[in-house]
């Protein structure tokens, strides 16, 4: 398909002009999408800033005019890095329900959840030398 797109097109000229696709091909929207705010609220959840990161969050929303799925999902994160496991639980069930999660979705939701939740508490501990908060 790529060689049918820049047919005849050659050299600096056909770069130029397939760079784009192939930006386009390459690029995972749901992390272009994030927003830098994301990495604030991770750096305070790190720092054991549990409020704080809510807050941030909680603003980046409100300046974007509402949640994404993906807010939702660093929601969950810093809920859950906060001990607060229901209230994860009941912001996942909204948007799971909202977004009419499938099964493999909802499993591939808490696995990156879980991920996130390693990688912050990896970095606390590389910070701190302990992986908990207290």
């Amino acid at each position: 398909m790529f060689s049918r797109l820049t047919f005849g097109v050659t050299g600096l000229k056909g770069a130029v002009l397939a760079l784009p696709i192939l930006l386009a091909a390459c690029t995972d929207p749901a992390v272009v999408a994030q927003p830098q705010s994301f990495d604030a609220s991770t750096e305070l959840a790190i720092a054991c800033r549990h409020d704080e990161a809510l807050a941030t969050l909680a603003s980046t929303e409100a300046a974007r005019g509402g949640s994404t799925s993906a807010s939702e999902l660093q929601r969950v994160i810093l809920l859950r890095n906060a001990g607060r496991t229901m209230d994860a639980a009941s912001v996942l069930r909204e948007r799971n329900a909202r977004d009419d999660v499938t099964a493999e979705e909802a499993v591939q939701s808490g696995t990156q959840v879980e991920d996130a939740l390693d990688s912050i508490r990896a970095q606390r501990a590389a910070r701190s030398g302990s992986r908990s908060c207290g």
